[in-house]
């Protein structure tokens, strides 16, 4: 028995005709009161009104500072990984060597603090590969991205409340510490695939 012949649907006009979205627009904001505010924490509470007079309140924003991370590879294009203990998860985590950028610091020279201050690594070769949003829901800080390559390796000094240790991944143990989620931080990810399309 022959099959039924598929029929073709031409869609080449299907957005003629129709009526253009209205243009989204932001909230506005009534006012705003702090939660808490630390060395480690910067909450406030918004009282906001959606253009179509929707009420919503409290909305949460939480203000931190901006980050750099660098993705750091060897002479032999392993990329440089920390582990350290995330309270948040519970675990030891791997993940890209960075941190906050402190007030009036350049993200580029925060991000070649870092990764010295953590690993011991002095580079060159430093290549910006652009600025994300972590959450735009509700975080207002910047996510800076860096790629550069290993020039000499020295003894690391990192905080005193930092059990930091280094090591060397190829892409292929990248991956599968990803699938594993040894590998979980989901910004550092994102970054590692930003950073190796340019480097």
């Amino acid at each position: 028995m022959r099959g039924k012949r598929k029929r073709r649907v031409d869609l080449t006009g299907l957005g003629m005709g129709m009526k253009k979205s209205p243009e989204i627009r932001s909230w506005t904001v009534n006012r705003s009161w702090t939660i808490i505010k630390d060395n480690w924490i910067d909450l406030r509470a918004d009282e906001c009104t959606t253009p179509a007079g929707v009420n919503i309140s409290p909305y949460y924003i939480l203000s931190y500072p901006d980050w750099a991370h660098s993705i750091c590879l060897d002479q032999d294009g392993r990329v440089c990984v920390v582990k350290q203990y995330r309270h948040g998860a519970s675990r030891v985590m791997m993940e890209l060597p960075g941190g906050v950028i402190e007030a009036g610091e350049d993200p580029l020279e925060a991000a070649k603090r870092e990764l010295l201050e953590e690993t011991g690594i002095r580079a060159s070769q430093w290549r910006a590969c652009g600025d994300f949003s972590p959450n735009p829901a509700t975080h207002t800080n910047r996510f800076y991205v860096f790629a550069c390559r290993v020039l000499s390796i020295e003894a690391p000094q990192p905080e005193a409340s930092e059990e930091i240790r280094s090591e060397f991944l190829t892409l292929d143990q990248l991956r599968a510490a990803i699938n594993t989620g040894d590998f979980g931080q989901l910004l550092h990810i994102g970054a590692l695939c930003r950073a190796l399309d340019r480097i």
